[in-house]
């Protein structure tokens, strides 16, 4: 077991409960938090602090770390103990903007190529790289429809500079879909969730777990970082 200060950029929805991931400030590695009262999830109670408050993106707490649980599709995952998290700070100081760029990625491809899933398949033969990725979006527009009785919130974006890919993708973000939920379906562009100057709108994307022979990617955070 070991405690480290972790840097959260995700704490996202997954199957009615939670998934909370960010980059360990320890080793400098990408790291998912999983429980071990429901498969492969945390509870909302375990994302919280001792005074209920739940870790938000950009808060750096210490968590109490168990043993690696990785697969094939989510190298990343560690079980994390029945401690309660220790909020520390907020990651808001200029050398934790420069942090943030640096990891960052400069590639057009995101997850393992350009689409918005990996086929299961694929996965099980040989295990994913990385399932978790910070990208800088160009041209970030907010999709919200309604499809067969049921709302579906969608994050449309450009990535890279020579090679301009384009993507679409479900978004899991509790925080950002309270603020979607406020807009009647419509396509919308980033700029209108801010007033005066637009902050640097980074997206943390994960690979989900199996669905139907796939793994799609998902905007599992929404990270405004403010120069």
């Amino acid at each position: 077991m070991s405690i480290e200060r972790i840097l959260c950029l995700a704490n996202s929805y997954k199957h009615d409960h939670r998934c909370v991931a960010g980059i360990s400030l320890v080793t400098n590695k990408w790291v998912r938090l999983v429980g071990k009262q429901i498969p492969g999830c945390l509870t909302f109670k375990e994302t919280c602090y001792s005074d209920g408050k739940p870790a938000a993106l950009l808060d750096v707490f210490e968590a109490e770390l168990d043993e690696k649980c990785g697969s094939n599709a989510h190298p990343e995952d560690v079980f994390v103990t029945a401690e309660p998290w220790r909020q520390v700070r907020r990651f808001d100081r200029p050398e934790d903007t420069r942090f943030l760029a640096d990891y960052t990625s400069k590639k057009p491809a995101v997850l393992e190529g350009y689409g918005d899933r990996v086929y299961g398949r694929k996965i099980e033969s040989a295990p994913v790289g990385t399932s978790l990725e910070l990208i800088h979006p160009e041209n970030l527009w907010w999709w919200v429809r309604e499809e067969k009785g049921k709302r579906k919130n969608r994050a449309i974006f450009r990535v890279g500079s020579v090679v301009r890919a384009c993507y679409d993708l479900a978004v899991t973000d509790p925080v950002w879909l309270d603020q979607l939920k406020l807009l009647p379906a419509g396509i919308y562009p980033n700029a209108l969730f801010f007033k005066g100057k637009l902050p640097r709108t980074l997206l943390t994307v994960s690979l989900s777990e199996p669905f139907e022979g796939f793994h799609y990617k998902l905007v599992a955070g929404v990270v405004n970082v403010t120069d």
